[in-house]
């Protein structure tokens, strides 16, 4: 029988049961944990036992995963289960190019509910209609006051918390780019820059100084609190990379850049008290200057992120021994990739939940980013999400252990019965060499006053990024091979499967293409430079495979969200083909002309 999240106490009893009469009842269990419960189930009937309603709510959702699997006769058995952490959260980018539909946002709480997350967070930049500022979200297809308030009544309904989650330092780019020029921190006018994905990652943060900034930042609060049933708000003040090296740079050089920081965190931290909300926020500065931990609001909630598979940056010891409340912070890896990194993501996950457990952290927030234009689909990203919600219910199960999860999410979530499918993928992906955003900066405008550092450099020869010949010729040559290779097995997988969600077949498929034609790009690269003078995948053939990943890309992200920023990846796809086109062109007629 396959249970996700796994329960802790199971106990089979004989006999089975057809009968669909269902008891509940609220009493005690022996448990304190919210959402504990027990459900038992006899020859007679089923009966669900919870101190609260959220209890017997998740009783409900455990009951239909085993439905799922016996629809006739249901095996008897005794399942006594509580969660390891009281918050169990799922953060979701909605701002760096992909804005979901309302219906899939729904589908999203539904399928939290289904594994017991009780928390949901929808990161957003400039992908909210604001009422004052239209300039900043035309042309994304922001998400409305109505829909988000259409999503929070039916995350109620699920026992879920839907948190609203801004920037209001850092990653501030399009409100700088098309608004407030004078809000950058950097002195620089960049109102009239092409746009850009780098740029857009990194930069622009907000000028601490200016007395507009927190102005304006409390704006933006007090105009969405009121959206949210949540007593929590998460500020997030991430990634402040331009903090203290512009407009401030002299008062940085005096009194630190950790003082800088904290400062106008303290700022934000009011105003969404006054906006009667708890702050949460990103840990990653804070943590870089210890010795001001102390000064942080006490109600605040520390995020700890760390994508690593080894937790090489994380601050949960820091958080731990300040004695604030905090959450640990994994990943999907799912940006900047076709497929998600499985393998990494696994590790990161359990580790980071065990590690979580043992350090006190309050609350488990498993995160989904979309990094260089959110080209990874939401079907392969869903083992992710549900390993999250696994670990933050039951961290220390061997239910968990990759061997054993792999097969059962393979089951449960791809329908697939062999249950080797995820770790054929994981095995798929872990051979890719070649890079989106590496492949995305072939088609990036830049403006020429650009500072060098902001880019990894371009060759002047060929005006590629030079980080497209990070790895070696061989190095993608064998790649591409072992990707062919592990598709067809995938191919014929995949044709057997039946999951509940059949356009998740197609993205995986568009993914395994997306994973197929980044290394032929960067191969075609290698000929186009002269950098090798071996055979490599004819640019006329790449260029046609790319054309297809663009139609078929724009097809399963037209099923699931709004047209939003599709037009800047098919800008990329289509204006790459056209240089390879191009180039192809050129190096068969210099062939030719050498040949005669």
């Amino acid at each position: 029988m396959d249970i996700l999240p796994p329960p802790k106490r199971v106990r089979i009893l004989s006999g089975s049961c057809r009968s669909r009469r269902i008891k509940k009842i609220v009493t005690p269990i022996g448990r304190s944990e919210a959402g504990a419960y027990r459900l038992t189930i006899t020859p007679t009937e089923t009966t669900f036992r919870a101190a609260d309603a959220t209890g017997l709510f998740h009783a409900g959702r455990t009951l239909a995963q085993i439905k799922q699997q016996f629809p006739a006769e249901l095996p008897c058995i005794d399942i006594l289960d509580w969660p390891d952490y009281p918050v169990r959260g799922f953060y979701h980018d909605v701002t760096r190019g992909k804005v979901p539909k309302l219906k899939t946002l729904l589908e999203l709480a539904e399928t939290c509910a289904d594994y017991k997350l009780n928390h949901l967070e929808l990161y957003i930049e400039h992908t909210y209609a604001y009422k004052r500022h239209p300039e900043v979200w035309q042309g994304s297809d922001p998400l409305t006051a109505e829909e988000i308030c259409t999503l929070d009544a039916r995350c109620a309904e699920l026992h879920i918390d839907l948190v609203p989650s801004f920037s209001t330092f850092g990653h501030f780019y399009t409100w700088i780019h098309h608004k407030f020029p004078e809000l950058n921190e950097l002195e620089r006018d960049v109102s009239g820059d092409p746009f850009c994905w780098w740029d857009r990652q990194i930069h622009y943060t907000l000028d601490c100084q200016n007395p507009r900034s927190i102005e304006l930042v409390r704006e933006i609060i007090h105009e969405v609190r009121p959206l949210f049933r949540s007593r929590f708000f998460n500020i997030c003040a991430d990634e402040t990379f331009d903090l203290g090296k512009g407009k401030n740079k002299a008062l940085a050089e005096k009194v630190g850049k950790g003082r800088l920081y904290v400062d106008f965190l303290k700022q934000i931290m009011a105003a969404v008290k006054e906006a009667d909300a708890i702050p949460l926020f990103w840990g990653d500065i804070i943590g870089a200057y210890p010795e001001l931990v102390k000064e942080i609001p006490t109600e605040a909630i520390a995020l700890d992120w760390d994508y690593s598979a080894e937790l090489k940056h994380t601050k949960a010891q820091l958080m731990a021994d300040s004695g604030r409340a905090f959450y640990v912070c994994p990943g999907v890896c799912g940006w900047n990739e076709w497929i998600p990194n499985y393998g990494v993501a696994h590790k990161n996950i359990t580790r980071f939940a065990k590690l979580g457990q043992k350090l006190g952290a309050a609350g488990i927030l498993n995160t989904d980013w979309g990094d260089f234009g959110h080209i990874n689909t939401w079907g392969p990203t869903l083992p992710g999400l549900v390993l999250g919600a696994s670990c933050a219910w039951n961290a220390k199960s061997a239910a968990l252990v990759q061997a054993n999860f792999e097969p059962t999410a393979s089951r449960m979530l791809l329908g697939d019965n062999s249950g080797k499918l995820l770790g054929l993928l994981r095995e798929a992906v872990a051979t890719h060499r070649a890079t989106w955003n590496a492949v995305s900066l072939i088609q990036q405008p830049r403006a020429k006053e650009y500072p060098s550092a902001w880019f990894d450099g371009f060759d002047a020869a060929s005006d590629l990024p030079n980080n497209l010949f990070r790895h070696s010729f061989h190095t993608h040559f064998t790649a591409l091979a072992k990707i062919k290779k592990s598709s067809q097995s995938i191919e014929r997988m995949l044709a057997r499967c039946h999951p509940d969600d059949p356009l998740l077949i197609e993205e995986i498929r568009v993914g395994l293409l997306g994973l197929q034609v980044m290394e032929e790009i960067h191969l075609c690269c290698y000929r186009i430079t002269g950098k090798t003078k071996r055979p490599v995948p004819g640019a006329k053939a790449t260029t046609g495979r790319l054309r297809q990943l663009e139609k078929r890309l724009a097809a399963v992200w037209r099923k699931r969200n709004k047209p939003s920023e599709y037009f800047r990846i098919r800008e990329v796809l289509l204006g790459v083909a056209d240089i390879l086109q191009k180039a192809g062109e050129t190096l068969r007629k210099t062939a030719g002309r050498k040949r005669n």
